[in-house]
């Protein structure tokens, strides 16, 4: 028993590790700021993390003593995966946020929690139930707390930003397909490093027009963009696409992927942290709270999400019991 919740309260720290991770990339990208192109933003980091981690891959299938699933059969698993949630994901995300505020945005992409568990429902038959109910409650609350600058600046009235708007809830249906297919593959028991590099790849080559002809991508231009723009490129490839991908696909292999998405409410929270550390902007005792109520909500359902099943079932058995006598 002891064992089993360790391991829990180990993956709660990789669900918060990893969304942490995520958030770096708002303020990397700001950071970065005008001198690379959107496009080149948006694909560089992601072809740069699957040159890096192909080696990886290759090693490892050499000490497992399996070949390179290059085949069909093998490879047609992430056809859909790398090109809806990777290449389309990123291209919408980049056009979606151009067209609309940033406040829309960030409150839009609160949806893909919810979004994950519709195609979790259809997908892979994983049900929802009183806790994990409860706890999307809490942490869209604690979200609204934390981004309360977000939603007063928020215009969805304004039909300018009603193209920009769907594009970027198309963006993130597409993010939810991603990641319920991912734990279909982590169920297929394709390696963590076999689910990053495929379908990297895959959403690679489908961005290269973009590369080539949309956005033309300029070596020089990019070498001479500064050493904070290749630093930051960097750590979106390393940190962003990769290490923080292959965790979440660990994650996966003990968690339903409605329990390990809810960790994404956490960044709003980790992004304005990141701008307190680097941007030198302020955190509020209300975003605190936010924070806290959000971590709240991933300890329910990753770690107590059993026990508080339990005590929830006792209660109904007791209930009727209790109105009969």
């Amino acid at each position: 028993m002891h064992a089993v919740r360790g391991q829990k309260a180990f993956d709660w720290s990789l669900v918060i590790l990893v969304n942490f991770m995520w958030a770096t990339q708002v303020p990397v990208i700001r950071l970065i700021g005008d001198r690379l192109g959107p496009v080149t933003v948006a694909f560089v980091p992601m072809i740069v993390s699957a040159l890096i981690f192909l080696p990886l891959l290759w090693r490892e299938n050499k000490k497992r003593n399996v070949k390179m699933r290059w085949r069909w059969k093998d490879i047609k698993y992430f056809v859909l995966p790398g090109l809806i949630g990777i290449f389309i994901m990123q291209y919408a995300y980049t056009v979606g946020s151009r067209l609309t505020l940033a406040a829309n945005a960030g409150i839009i992409t609160l949806t893909i929690p919810v979004i994950v568990a519709m195609f979790a429902s259809w997908m892979l038959k994983e049900k929802m139930n009183i806790i994990r109910i409860l706890s999307f409650i809490l942490a869209i609350a604690g979200v609204l707390l934390t981004s309360l600058s977000d939603v007063s600046e928020a215009d969805f009235a304004h039909s300018g930003f009603l193209a920009g708007n769907l594009i970027f809830l198309f963006a993130c249906f597409c993010c939810g397909y991603y990641n319920t297919c991912c734990k279909l593959l982590v169920n297929k028991s394709f390696t963590e490093l076999e689910i990053l590099v495929y379908s990297s790849l895959i959403g690679s080559v489908a961005s290269l027009p973009l590369l080539i002809w949309v956005e033309p991508f300029h070596f020089d231009q990019f070498v001479n963009s500064g050493k904070l723009a290749l630093m930051g490129m960097l750590e979106l490839s390393v940190i962003v696409y990769g290490v923080s991908s292959l965790l979440f696909f660990y994650i996966l292999k003990r968690m339903d992927v409605t329990q390990a998405i809810l960790g994404n409410y956490l960044l709003p929270f980790f992004i304005a942290l990141m701008g307190v550390l680097l941007l030198s902007e302020k955190i509020t005792p209300v975003m605190a709270i936010g924070g806290a109520l959000i971590l709240v909500s991933t300890l329910m359902v990753t770690v107590y999400e059993p026990f508080l099943l339990s005590l929830f079932k006792q209660k109904n058995v007791r209930e009727p019991g209790q109105a009969a006598e």
